[in-house]
C-alpha cells in the first residue's frame, strides 16, 4: 500500500493460517519426501482467479480475515520448535507470498541461519528486483501455471511473461528445486494444445521438472461448474509427458 508516498508491505507478519503439513502437500514430490514444513501464510494475492481454492484469504483484505501479528524469527523459532516431528523448515503458501516478499526474504534468511529450509508455493507475479531479494534463500519451489496464454492471464488478472520468466529464474538459481502445477479447469487449461505447448517450452527449460496436473472442483466464484473429469486428466498427462519425465496428477 502506499503510506504517505512510500509503498509498504501493509500484510508483514500478519498470519492468518499456521499448520504443520506433509513437504507433498505443496504440493512438492520430488524434495525431501517424507518430510514435513510449517506451512504459513497471511492474506492477499495479486491476481483473482475465480476458482481460488484459498479465496477466504487469498481475495480478502486486512478486513476479512483474522491475523495475528508474528515476527519472522517467532516463526523460525516455531518452526525449530517443531524438528522432532520431523520439521525441516518453512513453506511460505495460501495465500501469495510475494505480496508480502519481505517477510518471506527475512524469514527466510533466519530459517537459513538455524539450519532449516524454506519452502516458496506461488503464482510467480514477480520482477526481477523482488527475485533478487530472494535470490538463494528458497531452497524449493512450486509455481503455479495457471494456463499457457497471455490471453488466459489477462482473464485472472496476470501477467503471462512475469509467471515464465519467475519460472526461468528459479530453474537457473542452483540452490533451488522447482516444480511446476497446472490446476486443469475447464475451458481454461484444459486444451490438449495448451498443454503440449507448455510441457514443450518446461522441457526446454530442464526434461525432469516434476509437472503436476490438478484435477478442479467447483469452488469460490466457479462453485457451479463440474469437476475437470479424470479422463481429461488422463489424456493431459500423456500429452506432457511426450516432453517431460515427471508428470504427476493431483486430487484425484
Amino acid at each position: 500500500m502506499n503510506r504517505a508516498g512510500r509503498i509498504v508491505d501493509e500484510n508483514y507478519g500478519r498470519v492468518t493460517s499456521l499448520a504443520l503439513d506433509p513437504v507433498e502437500k505443496k504440493p512438492l514430490a520430488r524434495w525431501n519426501p517424507g518430510s514435513y514444513v510449517l506451512s504459513v501464510g497471511s492474506y492477499g494475492c495479486s491476481m483473482h482467479c475465480p476458482f481460488c481454492q484459498n479465496a477466504s484469504i487469498a481475495q480478502v483484505g486486512a478486513d476479512g480475515v483474522p491475523w495475528h501479528e508474528m515476527k519472522p524469527g517467532e516463526l523460525v523459532e516455531r518452526a525449530c520448535e517443531l524438528r522432532r516431528r520431523g520439521c525441516i523448515g518453512i513453506a511460505f503458501t495460501y495465500n501469495e507470498p510475494l505480496c508480502g516478499y519481505e517477510f518471506v526474504r527475512d524469514a527466510a534468511k533466519l530459517a537459513h541461519e538455524a539450519g532449516m529450509r524454506t519452502v516458496l508455493v506461488s503464482n510467480g507475479m514477480a520482477t526481477d528486483a523482488v527475485l533478487d531479494e530472494l535470490a538463494g534463500l528458497i531452497d524449493a519451489a512450486n509455481i503455479d501455471l495457471k494456463c499457457f496464454t497471455a490471453d488466459g492471464y489477462r482473464r485472472l488478472g496476470g501477467d503471462f511473461a512475469a509467471v515464465t520468466h519467475t519460472i526461468e529464474r528459479l530453474v537457473s538459481d542452483p540452490v533451488c528445486h522447482v516444480e511446476v502445477t497446472t490446476l486443469v479447469v475447464p475451458r481454461l487449461s484444459d486444451d490438449e494444445a495448451q498443454i503440449d505447448e507448455a510441457s514443450a517450452w518446461l522441457a526446454s527449460l530442464d526434461p525432469s521438472i516434476p509437472y503436476h496436473l490438478t484435477r478442479f472442483f467447483p469452488c469460490y466464484r466457479m462453485a457451479e461448474g463440474v469437476p475437470t473429469p479424470l479422463r481429461t486428466l488422463a489424456n493431459l498427462a500423456d500429452v506432457a509427458r511426450a516432453h517431460l519425465d515427471d508428470v504427476l496428477l493431483g486430487n484425484v
